[in-house]
């Protein structure tokens, strides 16, 4: 409540005041709102109006609640500022931009008759005639008073992309001069837009309007192969009814739609099939090319070959995982290895057969992916990772239903690392800025690390352990590392993982003495190890291969005093080498070495 002390006078006060007022016109009690503000003349109202309440004036407040009188009475009794902005949520903009977003129409139609800016505009720059497109009368209203419909928001979008809802509005707005064919920042236009939301009329408005109906769109998609991709059959057939296409196009576009409709409408899905063999075997459009406006690379995947006549669609037909291959072939040499939706057919696929316990055809469809996935910018994605992940679960279910055959789950493992070895180690080591992508790095060798301690908890046949250390070889050989420069060991010891593992991997190459970004050696892991579960095994393990005891991380501290202490290690010298004790002395007498070592040895000399 206002209270005496509320001195009109102070700006604490008027704050106050104004704190009061907003509270009140929240609830809608205009006629008290008034009733305080008529006790003060124009000079304090106005004053009182334009300080704002978690960052809204009174006007703004009222807008929001859509009372018109009370914004009629403030702007005409209190002389407030119709420009001024407010927040809602996180969007500041002026009473105008407000009331047509919440489509009070009346409210709008009083702010530009006492003034407002029609081309008013929110911090992301989207203008009130854009957030006005779901009313048509509104939309009209703006344009009659001379509203920008052209001007772009942040994301580079129109009115026109914002309307594809409704054709009336589309209409209203070509006649008006809006530009069809218009794209905002990502190359999407307003007939991409009603296509995926699969508005029928919106689309018929935009292509009698002049929108371009060849043009490939920022998937190098044109609108009929969207229109299939997003399974409406109704705008491909709308679309080849316009006879702008070529018969191949034609041919796919059909080829596609019967691909995504495969798995709700087996019938149909086979018909559309059938209409492009009709197509092609009437213009001998064979053999089935990649389609001339996408140039992606070729790749050859184990699934075989699609189908080329009506005789070989017919003996497919009569299964269904036939046909479900012959669609992700569709989409493949249509689409290509990089586009979304051939991604997201072949995991879709993935995962039918994890949840039905089939591994092998899971895993081919896995080998697939990494073909496709070597040709992308990014051959290392957590949506692949995911997919790995997967049918690592079902291969070691395998193992213990099946009297612990690992077969399955040692060519998994195999697999996964030779692809991170060779293709995702060569994309790493071409990054110029490569921090970014080390997390993803080290997700991965975390699966390729705890997948094989695994396997190795298992009796492997001699081909198998031959195998496995060609495969880890050829990945210790590109040494990996995740952030701060930790390496396979380090990981090894900070998992907890077996000392089996840590043995494997030394004797496949790994640098016993490799120091992270703090100069922490894997023998400074062990011993975090040895404290928290007092086990020698890794600490053994290390110590057997030859590591150093005596360099020093970044704080200075050295493993030998430790396990010295524990009893760990009875006889130092016996692990200590002369080129250590050649460091040490350098460093202890302080003789200039820099100029005189080379870089490696200096850094060996810093280490100690």
């Amino acid at each position: 409540m206002v209270e005496a002390t509320d001195s009109i006078y102070t700006l604490k006060g008027r704050r106050n005041i104004a704190k009061f007022l907003n509270d009140l016109t929240r609830k809608n009690q205009t006629r008290r709102v008034k009733s305080i503000l008529n006790e003060f003349n124009l000079k304090y109202r106005q004053k009182i109006v334009h300080l704002k309440v978690n960052r809204r004036p009174l006007l703004f407040e009222a807008t929001l609640v859509g009372n018109l009188k009370l914004v009629n009475y403030l702007l005409e009794e209190c002389k407030a500022n119709v420009e001024q902005t407010g927040f809602c949520e996180t969007v500041e903009s002026t009473s105008l931009w407000l009331a047509a977003s919440r489509n009070f129409m009346q409210v709008v139609v009083s702010l530009i008759e006492h003034g407002a800016n029609v081309n008013t505009c929110s911090n992301t720059l989207r203008t009130a005639v854009s957030v006005a497109c779901r009313n048509p009368k509104m939309v009209f209203y703006f344009v009659k008073h001379g509203a920008d419909i052209h001007t772009p928001d942040c994301k580079g979008r129109t009115c026109l992309i914002y309307s594809v809802h409704s054709a009336k509005i589309c209409q209203l707005l070509l006649i008006n001069g809006a530009e069809v064919n218009q794209t905002d920042n990502k190359g999407k236009d307003a007939l991409y837009f009603a296509i995926r939301k699969g508005y029928v009329e919106s689309v018929k408005v935009l292509v009698q309007g002049g929108a371009d109906i060849l043009r490939v769109g920022p998937k190098q998609n044109t609108p009929l192969e969207l229109s299939a991709l997003q399974s409406k059959s109704v705008l491909v057939e709308y679309l080849i009814g316009m006879n702008c296409y070529i018969s191949e196009s034609t041919a796919n576009a059909y080829e596609l739609l019967g691909s995504k409709i495969l798995m709700d409408d087996l019938p149909r899905a086979k018909l559309y099939w059938e209409k492009a063999l009709q197509i092609r075997n009437q213009d001998n459009l064979f053999p089935k090319y990649v389609p001339e406006h996408r140039t992606h690379q070729f790749v050859e995947i184990p699934l075989g070959q699609e189908f080329q006549t009506q005789e070989e669609l017919s003996e497919i037909s009569l299964r269904m995982e036939s046909m479900w291959t012959q669609a992700l072939l569709i989409q493949l040499r249509i689409l290509g290895p990089k586009h979304s939706h051939t991604i997201n057919s072949f995991s879709e696929k993935i995962l039918h057969h994890v949840s039905h316990s089939e591994f092998e055809p899971g895993i081919t469809l896995l080998k697939c992916l990494f073909i496709f996935y070597a040709t992308h910018s990014d051959p290392l994605p957590l949506s692949l990772l995911l997919m790995v992940s997967m049918l690592k679960v079902l291969a070691n279910t395998l193992i213990e239903t099946d009297s612990h055959n690992t077969k399955h789950a040692h060519n998994l493992t195999c697999l996964v690392t030779y692809y991170v070895s060779i293709v995702g180690m060569d994309f790493v080591d071409s990054l110029i800025d490569r921090q970014n992508k080390l997390m993803e790095v080290e997700m991965y060798l975390i699966e390729i690390l705890t997948q094989i301690d695994y396997l190795l908890s298992f009796h492997l046949t001699e081909e198998q352990h031959t195998k496995l250390n060609v495969t880890l070889y050829n990945l210790v050989r590109r040494q990996p590392q995740g952030p701060s420069r930790v390496g396979l060991l380090h990981l090894t010891i900070r998992l907890q993982l077996s000392p089996k593992l840590l043995c494997r991997l030394i004797q496949c190459g790994c640098d016993v003495n490799s120091q992270d970004a703090m100069g922490n050696t894997v023998v400074h892991d062990a011993i975090h190890r040895h404290l928290s579960n007092r086990k020698t095994d890794i600490l053994n393990c290390l110590l057997d291969h030859g590591c150093h005891i005596d360099l020093q991380n970044n704080y200075g501290y050295c493993p030998l005093e430790y396990l010295r202490r524990n009893d760990i290690l009875r006889n130092p010298l016996s692990h200590i080498s002369l080129q250590c004790m050649a460091a040490k002395v350098i460093k202890k007498y302080q003789i200039p070495y820099r100029k005189i070592l080379s870089k490696e040895i200096g850094y060996f000399v810093d280490s100690h």
